[in-house]
């Protein structure tokens, strides 16, 4: 056993909860996952797939060659992503080699997700996204079962309409039997035909080509709270031809926060107040940033900010009368205020924080902290920013979730992850009760809150029953 290996045992040992990963991964075995795409209809199975497997569903830049790549500015997608350490790998791929090895790593429970399975729900042909989500459905129901009392794997959920995300949630849930579920934070539509490689973001909510309540009230009544794992990889700034590592960062950020605003102008939360969602890998700070613009926004431009700002209000004979006397090189023209008022005047004037029933800034607080979650790899050294209550609106901490991210390439050797989390008590980023919410606590609210038996079976069924509401 190596040093790091005994620390993760004897960190574990030394925590009086325990620790729940909410986001690792498990990597697909390629040759398996093949045979349910096809039996599910996939020509080519992963090959099909694979040719198309980025998060706004375009081909990847391995499949072109350097002048295609130039011409539709394919951008650099991951290379190398995987560990090298066979043992660490063939954990990632074999479910019960995972399961055989939890308490080595320090972890109690794991929530896991797919690796290329991610792209699944961006897929633009309809039949791979469709049919490929219900063959990675399928194959992680068959190849987790009997692990259920430490390990519960992720549904993919496709969101390009509210129909075929109803359908596959139905079948995940109801007859595959999963409890987690991730829905594709994002769907990526192109203006027209013929632009092939012109696109927009719809969000899911605010401006959507669709009306997404069905998905967010079956949601509910499936009692799941979904998660977020979309990246904006190829998005504008994120699009570079040569360079991954460019693209890479902040690209869960970007995504998260694109649907997490969009769920929240476009008055989701506030009509679904029962709903818990989790926005995964992108960090806390942009959830930080958004709460504190959230609030500034409606500070200065929600219905009694916006007083401040009406140019009807302004004196224009004034403004006339101040700059002629203070012209200096200015050539001034006669009435020029009042011209100034009419044209930054206008009939269309709304309330941006209507939809979402804002009425003070205790309500923006309550739904961000409330009811959203946000996974923080156990490296992230500015995951304590989410308890800065200090600076926080409302002098709230946000929730932010421990993601492990096992089975990719930012984690080198998985028995390292609960000691570098651990680091941030070490370091006095966080206090034992801080680090209680951030491995377990913060998750167990998540799914209890949405369903009080999401942990029934598990080894931390006792745990979670008495922390479900602890906030």
């Amino acid at each position: 056993m190596t040093q790091s290996e005994a620390s993760a045992r004897k960190i574990r040992e030394s925590l009086d909860h325990p620790v729940l990963d909410a986001d690792g991964h498990i990597v697909e075995y390629w040759p398996e996952l093949d045979r349910f795409l096809r039996e599910e209809g996939v020509e080519g199975g992963m090959e099909a797939f694979m040719a198309t497997a980025n998060f706004d569903g375009s081909r990847t830049w391995q499949t072109l060659e350097p002048e295609e790549r130039l011409r539709e500015r394919a951008y650099r997608s991951p290379w190398w992503g995987f560990p090298n350490d066979a043992r660490d790998l063939a954990t990632a791929v074999a479910p019960r080699l995972l399961y055989e090895r939890l308490d080595e790593l320090g972890i109690d429970l794991a929530v896991c997700y797919p690796s290329v399975g991610l792209q699944l729900p961006a897929q633009r042909d309809e039949r791979v996204r469709r049919l490929g989500c219900r063959a990675y459905n399928r194959y992680a129901a068959r190849h987790f079962e009997g692990l259920s009392d430490r390990m519960l794997p992720v549904a993919v959920v496709p969101t390009c309409d509210p129909a075929e995300a109803l359908e596959e949630l139905d079948y995940a849930v109801e007859e595959l039997g999963f409890r987690a579920v991730m829905i594709g934070g994002f769907a990526p539509r192109q203006f027209g035909p013929e632009e092939e490689h012109g696109f927009w973001i719809d969000s899911l909510a605010l401006d959507s080509l669709h009306d997404y309540d069905p998905l967010w009230k079956r949601l509910v009544e499936l009692r799941v709270a979904p998660t977020l794992h979309s990246g904006s990889m190829g998005w504008s700034g994120r699009r570079s031809i040569s360079n991954f590592s460019y693209n890479h960062m902040g690209n869960f950020a970007g995504a998260g926060e694109a649907t997490a605003k969009s769920m929240f102008f476009g008055g989701v939360f506030h009509r679904f107040p029962e709903l818990r969602v989790g926005f995964l890998e992108g960090g806390v700070t942009w959830a930080v940033q958004m709460l504190v613009g959230l609030v500034e926004h409606w500070e200065k431009r929600g219905p009694e900010g916006l007083r401040d700002l009406d140019p009807a209000g302004m004196d224009a004979a004034l403004f006339d009368r101040l700059v002629e006397e203070h012209a200096g090189a200015l050539r001034t023209v006669d009435g020029f205020g009042g011209q100034m008022a009419k044209a930054l005047g206008g009939s269309e004037v709304f309330n941006d924080f209507a939809a979402a029933g804002i009425e003070s800034p205790a309500d923006i607080v309550r739904q961000i902290t409330t009811q959203c979650f946000f996974g923080c790899e156990a490296d992230d050294p500015l995951a304590g920013l989410a308890f800065d209550t200090r600076r926080l609106p409302g002098g709230t901490p946000l929730c932010p979730i421990f993601s492990s991210d096992i089975g990719h390439w930012d984690v080198a050797h998985m028995h390292e992850v609960l000691p570098e989390a651990h680091e941030h008590v070490e370091k006095g980023w966080m206090d034992a009760a801080q680090f209680r919410a951030f491995m377990c606590d913060n998750a167990v609210r998540m799914y209890c809150q949405a369903n009080p038996e999401f942990f029934a079976g598990t080894v931390i069924e006792d745990y979670a029953a008495g922390r479900a509401g602890v906030s």
